[in-house]
């Protein structure tokens, strides 16, 4: 349960907005506590971070009030939809100029895509589908293996250009990285890219860490939380076994976020309320602003 002020930082806005919303629209019904004072839970901030969104985008809040989460959902959708309705060409047509060796070309779009778009959309709309399309392409010999190489070296480059643009020196910081045995990465730079927008504090370090470089780089600079990602069946079990030594290891109350194909079955095979499959936007989303917020207490503690 966050007070007025937390959930005022959680949901990017002010309180005195937090309380017209409820007294004039209806828009949240926070709880009370026994002196009076409201208490948001995690449901109602969600809640309220959906209205923000789609108040910013135009949407009146009198409009809003009345609608269920599910509706603001789908108004959100439409609403994305619609902005960005010439996006669905765009991964295809990058692969055919990597297709003929158009570098300038591929990356010329790519540029223009991080530089207009919402990291939301960037990474659903052309990141996503465009490694989809790889993988498709490689499969059927339409790509072949130094055009799928270029592909992944220039996404990595513009993708990394963008997190350490602007580096976030204030704690706790969520670090990224691979295990042992896992070299794909472009997954796990969406998700810190998607991190960084919403602003945490990224650090990424990088592919095939092993769990006790990570125990000593989160110890050292006192990290919030540290992230994964595998997407390699083969590497699952070296990668569970990494997950133990992490889970043993790392300092009380820093979670382990992984995402990627393989990120249900270590988690459930692993067992421990540390370790948590983190597989998609909204769910990173979430636990960001858990972690926020118990940063938040422990400062004002």
């Amino acid at each position: 349960m966050y007070p007025v002020k937390a959930a005022a930082e959680l949901t990017g806005l002010t309180p005195e907005t937090l309380r017209a919303w409820e007294r004039r629209h209806a828009a949240v019904a926070p709880q009370r506590a026994a002196n009076g004072r409201r208490l948001y839970d995690a449901a109602t901030i969600e809640r309220l971070t959906r209205l923000h969104r789609l108040t910013a985008r135009g949407h009146p809040i009198r409009d809003l009030a009345a609608l269920d989460d599910a509706a603001l959902d789908a108004l959100l959708e439409r609403s994305r939809q619609t902005g960005f309705g010439g996006l669905d060409c765009l991964p295809a047509r990058m692969l055919d100029a990597i297709a003929d060796y158009q570098v300038d070309e591929f990356d010329r779009e790519l540029s223009v895509a991080i530089a207009t778009l919402p990291v939301a959309v960037l990474v659903s709309r052309v990141v996503m589908p465009l490694l989809r399309e790889v993988g498709l392409r490689w499969a059927d010999g339409r790509l072949a293996i130094a055009q799928e190489r270029l592909v992944s070296s220039l996404l990595r480059a513009r993708l990394l250009s963008v997190i350490n643009q602007h580096p976030r020196e204030r704690r706790p910081r969520v670090l990224f990285a691979t295990l042992p045995g896992e070299p794909h990465e472009l997954g796990l730079l969406g998700a810190a890219l998607y991190a960084h927008d919403a602003g945490a504090p990224v650090l990424y370090l990088g592919t095939e860490l092993p769990a006790e470089e990570l125990v000593r780089v989160t110890t050292r600079l006192g990290a919030g939380a540290v992230a994964l990602s595998s997407i390699d069946p083969g590497s699952a079990p070296q990668a569970l076994a990494q997950l133990r030594v992490l889970d043993a290891d790392l300092p009380p109350g820093v979670p382990v976020w992984v995402g990627g194909v393989n990120a249900r079955y270590m988690a459930e095979a692993l067992g421990s309320a540390r370790v948590q499959a983190v597989t998609d936007p909204d769910a990173l989303s979430r636990r960001l602003k858990r972690m926020d917020a118990v940063a938040a207490r422990r400062g004002a503690g």
